[in-house]
This record gives structure tokens, C-alpha cells and sequence, in this order.
């Protein structure tokens, strides 16, 4: 996607520069108004089953038939444009674009990063479980937060310390279900608690 960008930039400075003529015919509009529909229902496919397996590699896919979208869209206004004889908006929206599906690219970039270098599990995550912990009177402190990357979630392993009179019956049905709160969230595949007495 970057790399297409960059491509559509250059394109889209020199129609500025040189004023690129289109030859209008009415086969470039349907072709943009199919293209369009198709790239926008394989869009909400996509993404359905983006938000169904949390899979980056669905998003990216999605992201594509979106940009494609939006580029269709964007092609169809100059060709429009161009029939009235306006040819400079198609090198603008040429550099829009180009923009456009760049940071697009970047994001997706940035996330696959991330999972690649056992990137640990973000701050608000973080935030989250701590308020899950807190919502248990019997935990006194949490000594170790630690997380590690199992594909595109997170493995927490948690340390918290309870009374040392609790029962070893208790303190495990009370890390049992911190792991349950926890367990729930979206980013994460497990959670291991170990428990230790104050």
C-alpha cells in the first residue's frame, strides 16, 4: 500500500506539471460505479470477519477494498470533472489519494510491527485490567504485571498478594475469577494469576 502510494503521488505531480488529458467515454464511468459496488460489499465482508476473528490480516484486507473504494470514488469526481474540461482536479485528487492510502499503509505497518516484535500490551489495556484487580476487596497489592504476545492477543500473567489467613481453597477461586474478567477482554487469549500471601 505504501508502495502504491508513493507510485500515485509521483503520477499525480507530473498530470499537475505536464496536465495530463483524459479522453472521456462512458465505458471509464460504469466501469467506476461497478468497481465501486463490488470493492464496497467485499469491504463490509471483510471487515465483518475482521471484527468476528480479530485478524490482522483480514484488516489489512479490508483496508485495501475500503482505499479501493475511495479511489474509485475519487476517480469517478475527475472523470466527471474531466469531461467539463477540468483536467487539474484529477492530479489533485491523485495526491489525496496518494496521501490517503499512505497512512493507511503506515498504521497497518505500525500494528504488524508490533505483533512481530512482542510489542507488551498497551497503556489503556493495562489500566483496564488494574481496575479489574481493584474491584476484588480481598487483593492488597499486585506485584508484577507482565504480558507477552500469543499471535496477534496478549498472555497476562498477574501477581497479586491476599491475606495470608485467606484459605488456599479461597485465594485460588479468587484468582480463578480475575483470570474469568480477564479472559474476556478482546486483546487477550489467557491470563495466569499467581497469588501470594501479604
Amino acid at each position: 500500500m505504501i508502495a502504491i502510494s508513493i507510485k500515485l503521488f509521483i503520477d499525480a505531480i507530473v498530470s499537475l506539471i505536464y496536465g495530463n488529458i483524459l479522453e472521456f467515454s462512458v465505458y471509464l464511468i460504469i466501469v467506476c460505479i461497478i468497481t465501486i459496488i463490488t470493492k464496497l460489499s467485499l469491504f463490509i465482508y471483510t471487515n465483518k470477519l475482521n471484527k468476528k476473528f480479530n485478524n490482522i490480516l483480514l484488516k489489512a484486507n479490508s483496508k485495501d477494498h475500503f482505499n479501493d473504494c475511495i479511489v474509485t470514488s475519487f476517480t469517478l469526481i475527475s472523470i466527471i470533472f474531466a469531461s467539463q474540461g477540468i483536467y487539474w482536479i484529477d492530479g489533485l485528487v491523485g495526491l489525496g489519494i496518494a496521501v490517503w492510502i499512505c497512512y493507511s499503509g503506515i498504521r497497518i505497518f505500525i500494528e504488524s510491527y508490533n505483533v512481530l516484535m512482542d510489542i507488551s500490551i498497551d497503556e489503556n489495556t493495562k489500566d483496564i485490567i488494574l481496575a479489574l484487580v481493584h474491584n476484588y476487596k480481598e487483593i492488597k497489592s499486585v506485584e508484577n504485571l507482565y504480558s507477552t504476545p500469543s499471535g496477534y492477543k496478549y498472555i497476562i500473567i498477574l501477581t497479586i498478594c491476599v491475606d495470608g489467613n485467606m484459605s488456599t481453597f479461597d485465594s485460588h477461586e479468587l484468582a480463578d475469577n480475575l483470570e474469568g474478567d480477564i479472559k474476556k477482554l478482546d486483546s487477550v487469549a489467557n491470563a495466569i494469576i499467581h497469588v501470594n500471601p501479604v
